[in-house]
């Protein structure tokens, strides 16, 4: 009995070591992981102030700690968009889109990149996916429209006669316009959805565009939503 009692205790005293135990590790895991969070607010707070710099320097660290911290990517994404560093920028958000199959402004932020970088039918792809996983987005649409209107007036400089349809972009200004009806670039929208209409009547935007693809380069359709 007096052996009993002994492997009694002995057993109740490891089942007490063992909850105390993993109290302390969580507690230390907890306080770990919450630095990672803080960061990321202090982060935050720095890319209101668009001190972008000192925000890469927090997110870093709150990712050096929790490497797949969807937030900290997200933000870094955008620091490094704000930095000019794109191609940097574009791998945080493939990492969210990751994480985040089903957080469309990953999408969104990808999409915006690659149609400021001009390549309009990969950031047609992220846009769509923007959108499917969230209707009502307006920038994302805004954005979407723009990339068929550069990719529609680029065929119809290059070669009208084969040029199919401005459905889809019509489709997309109209989305835009029906969600932000005082969008402040209504008069803009207005007149390139004419311009869509009657393409042929504008031989100087299609002159513009034919000396953009001899050329090479860019131009300044639009700035963009800053943020969405």
């Amino acid at each position: 009995m007096k052996a009993l009692a002994q492997s009694g205790r002995a057993r109740t005293g490891l089942v007490v070591f063992v909850f105390l135990l993993g109290l302390v590790v969580g507690q230390f895991t907890y306080r770990y992981l919450t630095r990672s969070n803080r960061l990321n607010d202090e982060a935050v707070e720095l890319m209101n102030q668009d001190k972008y710099d000192s925000a890469l320097e927090k997110l870093d660290q709150a990712l050096a700690i929790e490497p797949h911290h969807v937030r900290a990517n997200f933000h870094r994404g955008i620091c490094l968009f704000e930095r000019h560093r794109f191609d940097e920028a574009l791998e945080s958000f493939d990492l969210v889109s990751r994480l985040e199959p089903k957080e469309p402004r990953a999408h969104f932020r990808k999409g915006k990149i690659l149609w400021f970088q001009r390549q309009f039918e990969q950031a047609i792809q992220a846009l769509e996916r923007a959108v499917e996983l969230k209707p009502e987005y307006p920038d994302a649409w805004i954005i979407l429209a723009e990339c068929h209107y550069e990719i529609y007036l680029r065929q119809m400089a290059a070669a009208p006669e084969t040029t199919g349809s401005p459905a889809r972009a019509v489709a997309a200004f109209k989305n835009y316009l029906k969600q932000r009806p005082a969008a402040p670039d209504r008069h803009i929208v207005e007149r390139k959805l004419e311009i869509l209409a009657h393409a042929e009547r504008y031989p100087e935007v299609l002159e513009k565009r034919r000396q953009q693809m001899e050329a090479g380069g860019a131009d300044s359709t639009r700035a963009g939503p800053r943020d969405e």
